[in-house]
C-alpha cells in the first residue's frame, strides 16, 4: 500500500508501564520492532515517530533500539516536547504532506495485536474524511489509532498552539468518521485488535493472550507470529 505511510507514536513516557513499551518483549523481540516488521511487510514507508534526544531515558533508548535496527532513517522527531500522543500525531501528518501523500495511518506503539488486515481496512473506510477513527467492541473510539488526512494540519497546529493536547478534545474539532466494530467484527482476533498496553498488568494479559493464540492458532499468523528477521539483541535495563 504505497499510497499510506504508516506512523509509529513512540514517544511517550511510559509512567504507568514503568519502563519503556515499545521496547517490551512481545514475547522475545520488542514490541515496536515486531510492529514494524508486521507493517514493513505490506507497508513500503513506516516511520516512528520519537521525542528529541535526550528528553527522557525512554526515548532515547527507543532511538538507540532504531539505531541499532538501521531504521534511523525513518525516525520522525516530534518537534514539541512532552506535547502527548497529538503533537506526535501532527508530526506524522506533516510528514506526510511533506512526502505528497493525501494521508497517513497513525498508531501507537503499544497495540501488539494490530494487523495490516484491519489497518488496510481503516485505510480504505471513507477515504475523503479529515479523520477516520476506530471503535473499541465497547464502544470506545481510538483516535491514537487512525486514519489522517492532511488537510487537518492547519487546525492540528492552531489547536496545540492554544495548548491543547487531548487527542479526543482535537476530534470533536473536525468531522471525523467513525469506523465501528461491527464493520471489523469479522476480522480474526477482532476484540482485541485495539487492546493496547497502558499498565503491567495489561502487560501481562497480552502476553497471555499471545500464548494462548499460539498453542490454540486462533489468530492470524501476522498478529501470533515472531518478526521474520533476526534482530540485534538489546539491553532493556538501560530506561
Amino acid at each position: 500500500m504505497d499510497d499510506f505511510p504508516v506512523c509509529i507514536l513512540a514517544g511517550g513516557r511510559s509512567w504507568r508501564m514503568g519502563r519503556p513499551k515499545a521496547l517490551l518483549p512481545f514475547p522475545d523481540a520488542p514490541l515496536l520492532l515486531v510492529l514494524t516488521d508486521r507493517l514493513r511487510a505490506v507497508f513500503r514507508r513506516v516511520y516512528v515517530v520519537c521525542s528529541p534526544v535526550g528528553l527522557s531515558a525512554a526515548s532515547d533508548a527507543v532511538q538507540r533500539l532504531l539505531s541499532d535496527y538501521c531504521f534511523d532513517r525513518h525516525i520522525l522527531v516530534d518537534p514539541i516536547p512532552n506535547g502527548g500522543p497529538l503533537s506526535g500525531i501532527a508530526c506524522a501528518v506533516a510528514h506526510t504532506r511533506q512526502l505528497g501523500r493525501p494521508r497517513c495511518l497513525v498508531i501507537p506503539c503499544d497495540m501488539p495485536f494490530l494487523t495490516t488486515t484491519f489497518l488496510a481496512r481503516l485505510a480504505s473506510t471513507h477515504p475523503t474524511a479529515p479523520a477516520v477513527v476506530p471503535f473499541t467492541a465497547d464502544g470506545q473510539p481510538t483516535g491514537v489509532c487512525a486514519a489522517y488526512n492532511v488537510a487537518i494540519l492547519p487546525a492540528l497546529s492552531a489547536f496545540l498552539r492554544r495548548g491543547g493536547r487531548r487527542v479526543q478534545d482535537f476530534l470533536q474539532t473536525i468531522p471525523a468518521a467513525p469506523l465501528p466494530f461491527p464493520d471489523y467484527a469479522d476480522l480474526p482476533g477482532a476484540d482485541r485488535l485495539l487492546y493496547n498496553l497502558n499498565t503491567p498488568a495489561d502487560y501481562r494479559q497480552a502476553l497471555l493472550w499471545h500464548q494462548e493464540a499460539r498453542l490454540e492458532n486462533s489468530l492470524s499468523d501476522e498478529s501470533s507470529s515472531q518478526p521474520r528477521q533476526q534482530f540485534p539483541k538489546i539491553r532493556l535495563d538501560h530506561q
